[in-house]
């Protein structure tokens, strides 16, 4: 039998998970924790097998813990959890540091605050002592496994090697830092902090993060933040949005230390732009917390008339306002964005993006083209680094919309195309994702349900492995929505409540109407055309407060379609309601200048006229809109039209 006893005469490094769960197993036989005591367990005691040990018998012992059901869980507010360095771990460590010469134990001790990993040349430099001698005295300790081990040989900006050591375990680092006094680990941060600053000179950015701690525990605030903005930027260019946000925040947290100047605003106003595209990227865009961060970017941008902050911050709040579908407040902003920044892609790019939700298809097109003349690939390469999307991947996907809004499918196609192929040599995540959900979109639209369906499966993929909660839920809709024509109804409705509900869970408003749209379709396919047409009057209800029109013609001829099949299914020759949709679609379209639209809405009233026995009146409405076509000639809509003017022939 392995007893506690055993456990704590074993050093640290022999210590693995096998032999504490052999221990654990006799200790507690149930052996199972709820997902949410072994998080904090592991967060808590840092990995450590015996820490993990003590840590479960003291959380027992205070009644922290308890069994239910042959689980072991919580039985407090994890808040209310503090699991620190049981005291007999230290003292053990205590012991194995006190069989250390002096200068060994200074020389860790030191070490210590370097961090987890450190340079001989570092520890040589604090330490005042020569570098040889401090490598010699690591190698032995490595060597014999005493504290550190051997990691290898690491290249300073000057081309110079030096070597490199890490604590054998974090609890090693932890107990000799706390040998310190508190003014020694401030004076020696600080002083490491400056040596590494120095050695690095302007590659220092590469050792943010480093820096930046050192400088923070220095008390050298104003240091501590420009690297903590600077380790930030360097996270959000390695997609790791989450650390990004911590460092931000961070920065924020320091900077109200510093005293109030144009400086600190400058510094401030940085890190809320950098704080911005990772909040969008993890949160959503219409999150209240993103309204929040480019709000008070806006406010600090003004003191700084013509900086590049103040089109991020604007950005920012265009994006904002356009997700809730405040479209009003949007095009005031891409309007004063406009006006600020003529020849910047983005700014073209807001106002064409409002412009088309807002169902004015025509300007909003020349805006997006404009657009896509302003974006010089060498220029604006970075721009998803600050727009949480490339310039030229955005423009050509909104223009791609519009153009098939405005019955040009093929050059629509071309369009998504380019967007695609432009995503995939920048291997974002963020603009992949954005590429591959405007080309599902794109697809349902045409009506191509395959793929439309891939198109979505593969925007999913790309949006969970990187966290990307928005265009995953959007996705999920259109996965759904391609389930109608496979024949699965049911699983349609599902599937787009499901992305539905990941939707709202957002914060999204925009994009609603027509999600909604599809879950009517869906509905009235399986069956359930009352319900449908509910679901479809509170669609058009929506866009019509929103303005968010752009599918609201395509709404009336669905709601026609539903009328017609709840018409037939109560033996009733009632034509005057879908008529009427069918009507009110034309009129739509006509007005936003939507040839889509007004093709396939008049497709539908000509099919209404024949089964009224009015097929000249039918045919001469189709082909007076058909004949105007000049390219599209393969997809589904303008092909069904073509049979349909030829049956009435």
């Amino acid at each position: 039998m392995l007893a506690k006893q055993q456990c704590e005469e074993l050093p640290l490094e022999y210590l693995n998970e096998a032999t504490v769960a052999r221990y654990l197993s006799i200790r507690f036989p149930a052996n199972r924790f709820s997902a949410e005591l072994a998080a904090l367990i592991h967060e808590r005691t840092e990995g450590s097998p015996l820490f993990m040990v003590n840590a479960v018998d003291y959380l027992l012992a205070e009644g922290f813990i308890g069994e239910r059901d042959k689980l072991w869980e919580l039985l407090v507010e994890i808040e209310n959890v503090e699991v620190g360095v049981p005291d007999s771990i230290k003292q053990m460590i205590e012991k194995q540091i006190d069989h250390l010469d002096a200068k060994d134990q200074r020389m860790l001790e030191v070490a210590s605050v370097a961090g987890t990993e450190f340079s001989t040349l570092t520890v040589a430099i604090a330490l005042g002592e020569d570098q040889v001698e401090v490598e010699v005295r690591c190698d032995v300790l490595a060597r014999h496994r005493q504290f550190i081990k051997d990691c290898g040989v690491q290249e300073l900006p000057s081309g110079e090697g030096v070597t490199r050591y890490g604590f054998i375990h974090a609890l090693y680092q932890n107990v000799l830092y706390e040998r310190l006094s508190a003014s020694r680990r401030v004076q020696l941060h600080r002083q490491i902090g400056e040596r590494e600053e120095g050695i690095y000179g302007d590659r220092s950015r590469e050792i943010a993060g480093e820096l930046a701690m050192h400088f923070e525990r220095g008390a050298n605030y104003e240091q501590a933040v420009r690297h903590l903005h600077q380790a930030a930027e360097n996270a959000l260019r390695r997609f790791a949005y989450r650390e990004a946000i911590g460092l931000a925040r961070r920065g924020l947290g320091l900077i109200k230390k510093l005293p109030d100047t144009p400086e600190r605003a400058r510094q401030e106003l940085g890190l809320y732009i950098t704080l911005g595209v990772p909040m969008i990227a993890t949160e959503g865009y219409a999150a209240p917390d993103v309204g929040r961060v480019y709000t008070r970017a806006r406010e600090l941008g003004r003191q700084f008339g013509g900086t590049p902050e103040i089109s991020q911050s604007l950005w920012g709040l265009w994006t904002f306002y356009l997700v809730k579908a405040e479209l009003g407040t949007a095009r005031e902003i891409a309007e004063e964005y406009l006006r600020l920044a003529k020849s910047f892609p983005y700014a073209a790019t807001s106002m064409g993006v409002t412009l088309m939700h807002l169902g004015e298809f025509t300007p909003a097109l020349e805006h997006c083209m404009n657009a896509i003349s302003l974006y010089d690939p060498v220029r604006h390469r970075d721009g998803a680094f600050r727009y949480t999307n490339n310039a030229g991947v955005g423009a050509q996907s909104h223009a791609a919309w519009t153009l098939w809004f405005l019955g040009l499918p093929d050059q629509a196609l071309h369009r998504v195309e380019q967007a695609m192929a432009l995503a995939r040599e920048l291997t974002e995540p963020p603009g992949l994702a954005h590429t591959l959900f405007f080309a599902a979109l794109l697809h349902q639209l045409r009506r191509e349900e395959t793929m439309a369906q891939q198109m979505a499966e593969a925007a999913i993929a790309v949006s969970s492995e990187h966290g990307l909660s928005l265009y995953q839920a959007m996705a999920s809709v259109i996965q759904g929505w391609a389930l109608i024509a496979k024949g699965r109804p049911d699983e349609a409705i599902k599937q787009i409540r499901m992305g539905l509900s990941a939707h709202e869970r957002t914060g999204t408003v925009l994009l609603h109407p027509q999600f909604s749209a599809m879950l009517a379709e869906a509905l009235g396919v399986a069956g359930r055309i009352d319900e449908g047409l509910r679901v479809m009057e509170e669609a058009i209800a929506e866009a019509d407060s929103t303005g968010d029109r752009y599918y609201v013609a395509e709404m009336y001829r669905l709601k026609g379609e539903m009328l017609v099949m709840q018409a037939a299914n109560m033996g009733s020759g009632k034509a005057e309601p879908a008529e009427a949709c069918f009507q009110q679609s034309i009129t739509v379209a006509r007005q936003q200048k939507a040839m889509a639209w007004e093709l396939r809405a008049t497709t539908s009233l000509a099919r209404h006229y024949l089964r009224h026995s009015k097929p000249k009146k039918a045919r001469t409405l189709l082909v007076e809109v058909h004949d105007q076509f000049t390219e599209g000639f393969t997809t589904r809509d303008w092909r069904e039209a073509k049979a349909l003017v030829d049956e009435l022939s």
